[in-house]
């Protein structure tokens, strides 16, 4: 009997021992690497107004030290300057950006949050391992106020994407002698009032003959625009067939004269406003009305015509003792007071849309995971040698075990980006996962595969 007991007992203390060795044998499970692309979080800021653009930015930051906090902070430091970074480039032409990107981020990093109306966290975990926090995050930036930066302190804004040309017409003579004043009374006031606004908002009015005449050289035709009418002007705008014929029987080569025109106009500004008065009334009494109508069109695309029209009617009552000059400066601000609530909003809003097709060099991080430093060494050599106006190396992180972060500048899509990294590792042998590549990413993961035995 003991001796069957030993026997059993050997043969459970062996099973056990081959349990615990088949148990160690498993594989432990994989680490879970998320990256800033399972950041899946919800945007609910409201773009509200037409001076604020919301702008969705997934970021991370490193965790030192295991303190989250400060790493969610850096992180959102980091979303906040690339938020203002869209809507710079949203505003500049993709040469200003690309010649400036390094002075324009130097200075907005200095005060970045005074761009920013409103931030919010939409997602955020732990990613990479563990060694980063990151944040899907949305942010409303303040338009104007970023516009201004670049028109005023860096004074890289001095072209079509942020001027108008406002031009006051009145379609038949308005005899306003009986009220004290002339039209032209009126239409200083007028224009003053729109340009003084325009410029407090970060836009550029511009007069309608310079808009013509101030980047041409050929002195001749220079010469034959400075003397263009409102009425000619307005013609090379619209480019309606009425309009060109009205200006052959005004002039020699009218067909030229237009498409010239256009084309200038183009360089130099993007949207048209008219301002037609086509009813002014007014008495010694000081009693005055004024009704006007107001188009915008956008000369700057293809598209064109007008996207804003509106009419406006204000009166004032004066009195015996009423200065003419003060009551038309009171029924102009009651005009541009009505102007401000839907007309002037619209001008904003399509001042401020987005160029289509730009190739403005965009910062992008290349995060590689698990490559040899051979490998990163090979593939920092081939972006160097691959640099061009379109893309360029900026630095390298291999502060992080098993990760490396190079950081590039690159004109043209994500999946461009991609497919450009991917050719680099193919040609040198090298195995990776192909990138997750969404819109609102900054960074591209590549991940080390094992070669194929």
């Amino acid at each position: 009997m003991l001796k069957n007991n030993l026997i059993i007992s050997t043969i459970l203390s062996l099973i056990l021992l081959l349990s615990g060795c088949a148990a160690k044998e498993v594989a432990p499970k994989p680490e879970n690497f998320l990256t800033l692309a399972d950041l899946t979080g919800r945007v609910t800021l409201k773009e509200d107004s037409p001076g604020a653009r919301v702008i969705r930015i997934k970021a991370k930051a490193f965790i030192k030290r295991n303190d989250i906090r400060a790493a969610k902070a850096k992180a959102m430091e980091t979303a906040s300057a690339q938020a203002v970074d869209a809507m710079v480039r949203e505003l500049l032409p993709d040469e200003d950006y690309n010649n400036n990107f390094a002075d324009i981020e130097e200075y907005l990093s200095k005060n970045i949050q005074k761009y920013i109306v409103s931030s919010e966290v939409n997602d955020e975990k732990k990613i990479f391992g563990g060694k980063y926090y990151g944040l899907d995050t949305a942010h409303k930036v303040n338009r104007q106020k970023v516009l201004v930066a670049l028109q005023k302190d860096l004074k890289l804004i001095n072209n079509s994407a942020s001027t108008l040309v406002p031009v006051i017409t009145a379609k038949k003579n308005i005899d306003l002698s009986k009220s004290g004043f002339t039209f032209s009374d009126l239409e200083e006031a007028l224009m003053n009032q729109i340009q003084t606004d325009l410029n407090q908002r970060g836009l550029r009015a511009m007069d309608f003959r310079n808009a013509v005449t101030s980047v041409q050289t050929d002195e001749k035709v220079k010469k034959q625009f400075a003397k263009i009418s409102k009425e000619q002007f307005m013609a090379i705008v619209s480019g309606s067939a009425a309009d060109k014929a009205l200006l052959n029987t005004q002039l020699q080569n009218a067909e030229e004269f237009y498409t010239t025109g256009l084309s200038l106009l183009k360089l130099m500004a993007k949207v048209v406003v008219e301002v037609n008065i086509f009813a002014v009334s007014g008495n010694i009494k000081g009693d005055m009305a004024l009704s006007m109508n107001v188009t915008a069109k956008n000369v700057s695309t293809g598209r064109g015509g007008a996207f804003a029209n509106s009419v406006i009617n204000v009166a004032r009552r004066g009195g015996p003792s009423v200065i003419p000059s003060a009551m038309i400066t009171g029924l102009v601000k009651d005009a541009y007071g009505a102007m401000e609530e839907e007309f002037i909003p619209q001008i904003l809003k399509e001042m401020s849309t987005i160029s289509i097709g730009g190739n403005r060099l965009i910062a992008y991080e290349l995060v590689l995971k698990d490559f040899s430093s051979a490998e990163v060494r090979k593939l920092r050599t081939k972006l160097k040698q691959s640099g061009s106006d379109d893309f360029r190396y900026i630095s390298y992180d291999n502060s992080v075990p098993t990760i490396v972060t190079i950081i590039v500048r690159h004109a043209g899509n994500v999946e461009d980006l991609g497919d450009k990294i991917m050719e680099i590792f193919d040609s040198s042998g090298i195995n990776a996962k192909e990138p997750i590549v969404a819109p609102d990413l900054t960074d591209l993961v590549f991940v080390r595969l094992p070669d194929e035995e």
